[in-house]
Order: C-alpha cells, then structure tokens, then sequence
C-alpha cells in the first residue's frame, strides 16, 4: 500500500482527523519529497497542539525550505502556540540552511528569553548556525558558555567544523585535541571536520597524522568522506602521487568525489597524466557531468594540447550544457584565448562558470 493509498483508508475510516494519523501523514509526505502534499494535509489540522507544527517544521527542514519554516514558526507563535524542545529540534536548521545572520540572531535573542539556551541540543543547534552564517565569534562564545560536562560530541564536532569551513584550520586542530584531551571520543563526523579543516588550510602533515590517529587509535575505518578529504590534503600540497596511491589502495571501489578531489588537484598543478586517469574514472561514474570535462580542458589548455582541450569541448556540446555563441573564451591562469563558435568557459581553481557572451 503506497502512502496515497493509505491516506485514503485513513479518511475512508475517518481516521483522518485523528492528530497522530494527520502527524503521520505530514510527515510520510515531507519525507516522500512531496511537501505540497504534506502541507495540504497540515492545513486542515488543528492548530492547536504542538505534534502537527512539529510535523511541518521538521518536513521544511527535509525538504531544504528554510524560508517557509521560518514563515511557518512565527505563524505557530502568533496562533499562540509554545514552542517545545521537539519543535525547536525541528526548526532551528531552517537558519543553518539559509546563513541569514540577523535572522539567527533575532532566534538567539528569542531562546535566551525563553530559557531555552540551557538545552544542550538547542544550544548545539544555534552554534552551528552561528558558524554557517561566518559569525565564529558568536558561536564560539555559546560554546565556552557551556560546562565542560556538558559537551558532548555533537558539540565539538559543530565547533571544529566551523572554524575548519571558514579557514581556520589551526584553530580547528587545537578545539579537536581539546576535545580528546577533555576525554570526549571523537567519531567518524568529528575526523571528517578537521581533516578538511586541516585540507583548506593546507597542515599537510596534521592532517595526515590525525587520519593516522583515527585508523590505529580508535580503530575507525575509513569512509568515502575522510579518504576524499586526505587526497584532496596531499593534492592540495603537490603531493599527487601520494594521493593517487591512497585511491588506488582504498578497500573498496573509489567514488566520484574522491576521484574529484583528485582531478581538481590536477587542475592546481597542471598535470596532464594524473588528470587523465582521474577524470577517466570520473566519465564513467558522472557521463552527464559537465564539470568534470571542463575541468579536464582547463588542464590541457594550460600544458598547450589545445587540441584535447578543443575535444573537451566538443564534448560539453555534445551533452548540451551550451549552445554555441557567437565567440568564446578559454581562460587559463592569466592567459585568456578567444575561439570561434564555442561555449565560454571560464575556470578558477576553486569554481567552474560556464559563461556565455552575447554579441
């Protein structure tokens, strides 16, 4: 029985208005995808119990809606409905989703008169809003404020990753020996955040022994994310080979982002041959991703193979991401090359635009 289905037995047994079956439906909705569903449902509940505000709120934050969840919680509050610990849990990543500083701290202002800062996860939550919205200062400042005791994995691991996103890799180091020192056991999420604390801001070598302290000290086998994070580290740093050896003995069969992280390395560096065999890898795993041949053709135009670079192209056009204007551009480094009759591209190391030029 599908969920519309079910929803029919329920209104065909006048089930409907029943606040656990209508709880229920709001939530098999939002986690179907299919949050119009789900909000036509929530507007023909009663208004006046949490369950169903909960439902909505926690369906906006699934389905990425943080505008709406917002929206939704000021109308919770002026129907004169309080908010408990299970509906602040639900809404608060609406403003992690859309980093709108003034927003968050209007919440935080709004938590600290209500009381509701003391709780732990509450206060986890406004950290890491703190820190998506680039206010560090603000979130490291709740997180200080909070007893020792207190702090509890899920805590550190928001912090360090903050700092690590915007960064501020040292920082992100020392809050992660912190926390070990504090006898808080780091977990896969929490060695995810600070190897790619330790990518970005280029510790090479912190990086890599942290990624050696989580194999024989705490026994943590490796997932996708942390191998991606160490080739990105060593690519980063010119380390190639050393990065494509840590592919190529992976236990199990590489991803798209590892072998991504390896082709963007390639692109910082101008290697053609290492370029090739990862973007070889990455054809097979995303045929329909553009990005990958562009990035391939960032690399041949910088060695000179401008040829490859033009069959790059001839790809993307293949797959359609452009038709051709009327001139293009290729630019590689400080080196610009007008062509005729192709999409625009336009690479830096750190974003791919494809860009067209009217004439």
């Amino acid at each position: 029985m599908d969920g519309r289905c079910l929803h029919g037995w329920a209104i065909r047994q006048k089930l409907e208005s029943d606040v656990m079956v209508e709880t229920s439906l709001i939530d098999m909705y939002a986690k179907c995808n299919r949050f119009d569903l789900s909000f036509q449902v929530f507007k023909r509940t009663s208004k006046r119990k949490t369950v169903p505000w909960n439902a909505i709120l926690a369906g906006c934050i699934h389905n990425r809606l943080g505008n709406e969840a917002i929206k939704l919680f000021k109308e919770m509050l002026i129907e004169g409905m309080k908010p408990d610990g299970a509906t602040l849990k639900s809404f608060l990543p609406a403003y992690a989703i859309h980093a709108d500083l003034q927003q968050a701290m209007n919440m935080h202002s709004y938590l600290v008169r209500s009381g509701l800062l003391s709780n732990s996860e509450i206060a986890t939550a406004v950290v890491d809003i703190y820190s998506k919205c680039g206010h560090l200062e603000s979130a490291y400042k709740i997180f200080s404020g909070i007893p020792d005791k207190k702090k509890d994995i899920y805590l550190w691991s928001v912090i360090i990753a903050g700092f690590g996103a915007h960064g501020h890799g040292e920082i992100a180091v020392s809050l992660f020996k912190e926390m070990v020192r504090a006898g808080v056991k780091p977990n896969e999420v929490t060695f995810t955040s600070v190897l790619h604390a330790c990518s970005h801001a280029g510790l090479v070598d912190e990086g890599l022994d942290l990624f050696k302290f989580m194999l024989i000290n705490h026994q943590i086998i490796p997932a996708d994310d942390h191998y991606t994070c160490i080739v990105d580290l060593l690519g980063r740093s010119g380390r190639l080979d050393e990065a494509y050896d840590i592919i190529r003995t992976m236990p199990y069969t590489p991803s798209h982002a590892v072998w991504g992280a390896l082709l963007g390395a390639c692109v910082i560096h101008e290697n053609a041959e290492l370029g090739e065999k990862a973007a070889k890898r990455l054809f097979e795993l995303e045929p329909e991703n553009t990005g990958n041949y562009v990035l391939m053709a960032k690399i041949y135009s910088a060695v000179g193979r401008w040829k490859d670079a033009e069959n790059m192209r001839r790809i993307i056009n293949d797959i359609g991401l452009r038709k051709a204007p009327a001139h293009s551009l290729i630019q590689s480094k400080m080196e610009a090359k007008l062509n005729q009759e192709n999409p625009v591209i336009y690479v830096t190391r750190d974003q791919i635009e494809v860009l067209d030029i009217d004439t």
